[in-house]
């Protein structure tokens, strides 16, 4: 029987209320340019139509970068649904995920502002990779330190598989697009909605895999 965590260890609640507010505030940020956009073409009295045709790259980035960052702080929460108290290891992950946070707008900005090159697209793959790589860390120390849950469900290892398929697929656009910025460069980053399909591949193949369950009925 596993004993749960002495009083005296810290609880987990104020560091994701802490990594909500960080995430909102990254959110937010990612809007900053292209106010300053609207903004010009109003002085230069350029027309909406014409803003966003010439800027479509800019507004395309931003949503890029906003379902990204959701997407990574929907995966942190559901993370820390399996956790109550702090490990070490567990915070010095989380640290590294915060970090990488809050350095997606930064990596933003920089799509918006310069042309793609190789250095570009690999600054802003290499903060998604953080990212993920961090995420992919947590989900190992949660899963190997059921003690941390106070009774809470244990992470599986389909949600270990998640962590692992999206940092895979980070992995290989940021590869692709930097080797061709001039050409594919942050189009390349559209390959992660394939983690979802090959996330249940992987799935599918552990069910064919796995002995069949005895009938309910049988004697």
């Amino acid at each position: 029987m596993t004993h749960p965590p002495p009083d005296s260890a810290p609880n987990a609640e104020r560091l994701v209320f802490f990594t909500d507010a960080i995430t909102a505030i990254a959110l937010t940020l990612l809007i900053l340019p292209l106010l300053d956009l609207v903004t010009g073409a109003g002085t230069g009295h350029r027309t909406l139509d014409q803003l966003v045709h010439e800027q479509l790259g800019e507004f395309g980035s931003f949503l890029l970068s906003f379902a990204v960052i959701f997407r990574l702080w929907w995966s942190h929460h559901r993370m820390f649904e399996h956790v109550e108290t702090l490990h070490p290891a567990l915070l010095r992950a989380n640290v590294i995920w915060t970090l990488a946070i809050v350095m997606l707008p930064i990596s933003t900005a920089v799509i918006i502002a310069f042309p793609p090159t190789a250095g570009s697209v690999a600054l802003y793959g290499g903060t998604l990779i953080l990212a993920s790589g961090a995420m992919t860390a947590l989900a190992v120390i949660i899963h190997r330190h059921p003690d941390l849950s106070g009774g809470r469900p244990p992470v599986t290892r389909e949600q270990m598989l998640t962590t692992v398929t999206v940092l895979g697929v980070q992995l290989l656009s940021t590869l692709l697009g930097a080797v061709f910025h001039d050409r594919v460069n942050y189009w390349a980053f559209l390959l992660m909605f394939l983690a979802g399909p090959v996330e249940s591949l992987v799935r599918a193949r552990w069910e064919k895999g796995r002995p069949p369950r005895p009938a309910s009925g049988t004697r």
